[in-house]
């Protein structure tokens, strides 16, 4: 891993309604009773769906390219990294003594199935993540034990069979597979990529101890990256750490950093002006959800768009709390087969990095991420 982190503070993050935007299709109610044949009659109740419908409906959307809810272990184990463990893959949680908190919980999760939690007990816990390829995988390969949906089969299928010890994560795809999920700007398009623009939905908790008094302000919670290395130049970073007075409400608040840029949300995109709104968007304590949209530009050019949406329990409509472009700059900015450096990402890290820093105990928790092509609804329960 290279540690060249642009960790900044500056202005958080407020909400500005967005109505309407909740689930894709609307579901609405019959009328409430419906005549049969025969001159019967028959109650139709409208019912809230259940979180396994919900959660079906929701990762059944045709640009749908992977998705995690970790009722299976396996899916916690298949993309456990440890840095500095001979290649990195760890997915028997032996490379360090902190390796193991990076864990399954078979329970408690969003929908009270399995989550994934990782604990910081120690600054160990910074070379400890989840790092998984944005390439659609085959059922051995992801921990689910069926094929990821891959937009509805337009995609290939990788490949990715953890060793302990091995590399399988690092430089992904780069010598065998004709794509190896990246996503990019059409300019910067090769038999590497998989799209341009992308969606991810992701569930998490924030432990309210992440605000005892002593701990660091910042911190990372998720990251866009690449598996090339991990290069935190090309990061998109989303903080779990808290800002101007957050401690104030209790709770750990969201913070973005992309590539050493540190933006005031929900700028007007067509100009560039910063406007800071009020209130600010902080963790719940429960299973908030985060929508992301990551429009990718030029290397150097004013036109990466990054867009946040976020839901507390209990909200069927987002909150666009995030919309931001700005300059991206890549590694390189080599795109030819072969490269390592490429414009663009195709990773996902989970993790709890905190620059070495000597902390309190505190973890995060993720659950039901789905990457997808398109925009993803809003869930119902």
């Amino acid at each position: 891993m290279k540690r060249r982190d642009f960790l900044v503070t500056s202005a958080t993050l407020a909400g500005a309604a967005i109505p309407g935007i909740g689930l894709a299709q609307t579901r609405s109610c019959p009328p409430p009773s419906v005549s049969v044949g025969g001159g019967t009659s028959a109650s139709t109740p409208c019912s809230t769906p259940t979180a396994a419908a919900d959660w079906l409906a929701r990762i059944s959307g045709a640009g749908v390219v992977w998705h995690h809810n970790f009722d299976s272990k396996a899916e916690v184990d298949a993309f456990r990294w440890t840095g500095g463990y001979r290649g990195g893959n760890d997915p028997q949680a032996v490379g360090d003594a902190d390796a193991r908190f990076v864990e399954w919980i078979p329970s408690g999760g969003a929908d009270g199935g399995g989550y994934m939690q990782l604990t910081r007990n120690s600054p160990g816990m910074d070379g400890n993540y989840w790092w998984r390829p944005f390439s659609p995988l085959t059922g051995a390969s992801n921990g689910r034990g069926q094929d990821d949906p891959a937009a509805g089969g337009t995609l290939t299928l990788g490949t990715y069979v953890a060793t302990d010890g091995g590399a399988q994560g690092l430089n992904w795809g780069q010598a065998s597979n004709a794509k190896s999920g990246w996503y990019g700007h059409p300019a910067d398009q090769n038999s590497f990529y998989d799209g341009t623009d992308f969606y991810v939905q992701v569930r998490v908790m924030a432990d309210p101890r992440r605000t005892t008094p002593g701990n660091i302000s910042v911190g990372k919670f998720t990251s866009f990256t690449t598996t090339n290395d991990s290069y935190t130049v090309q990061e998109l970073v989303t903080y779990g750490g808290y800002w101007e007075g957050s401690q104030s409400v209790g709770m750990p608040n969201i913070h973005n950093v992309y590539q050493g840029y540190n933006y005031t949300p929900l700028a007007q995109v067509s100009t560039g002006t910063r406007n800071p709104v009020s209130p600010k968007w902080a963790y719940s304590g429960g299973w908030d959800t985060l929508l992301y949209h990551v429009v990718p530009g030029r290397n150097g050019v004013n036109e990466t768009r990054f867009e946040v949406w976020a839901a507390h329990p209990g909200e069927t409509t987002y909150t666009k709390i995030w919309d931001a472009t700005y300059p991206a700059h890549f590694d390189g900015g080599a795109n030819s087969v072969g490269s390592i450096a490429r414009p663009g990402w195709n990773a996902m890290l989970c993790w709890i990095y905190h620059n070495g820093a000597n902390m309190s105990p505190f973890w995060q928790r993720f659950d039901q991420i789905i990457f997808s092509k398109q925009f993803i609804a809003c869930p119902q329960v």
